[in-house]
């Protein structure tokens, strides 16, 4: 395995755990904040108070920006079309287990399947981009 092999793996490792605990830390603040609604199309200043305040929200949002910035820097060094697919459906599987995890949602066999997909699909990004 090169150099930049070994990087892409880092970097995505990096990008995508921050990026799934960033929404699973999200998901966990709103909940604290309980369920915001538009139907009047105004949220009070109460509410986004109590948004931009809740710790969960406040790491989940800098950890944002650190898997933003791992992919910045895995697209400096890769093609697009090579990076999104790869980052997207690492963060989908990891998001999935996270919310099993961390959330307690239920996962089914449909989502299971998606998963083991989605992985042959990494591997065939991963195999055509070191061949």
């Amino acid at each position: 395995m090169n150099k930049q092999m070994i990087s892409l793996i880092i970097l995505l490792l990096i990008g995508t755990l921050a990026g799934a605990s960033s929404q699973a830390l999200l998901k966990i603040g709103i909940n604290e904040v309980g369920v915001i609604k538009f139907s009047n199309i105004s949220v009070s200043l109460n509410t986004i108070l109590k948004i931009i305040t809740n710790r969960f929200v406040i790491t989940g949002l800098i950890l944002s920006v650190i898997a933003a910035f791992a992919g910045i820097m895995m697209l400096s060094q890769n093609n697009l079309n090579f990076i999104y697919p790869l980052g997207v459906g690492a963060l989908f599987i990891t998001v999935l287990i996270f919310s099993k995890l961390f959330l307690k949602e239920n996962l089914n066999f449909t989502q299971f399947f998606g998963i083991a997909i989605i992985l042959i699909g990494i591997v065939f990004l991963i195999k055509s981009k070191t061949s």
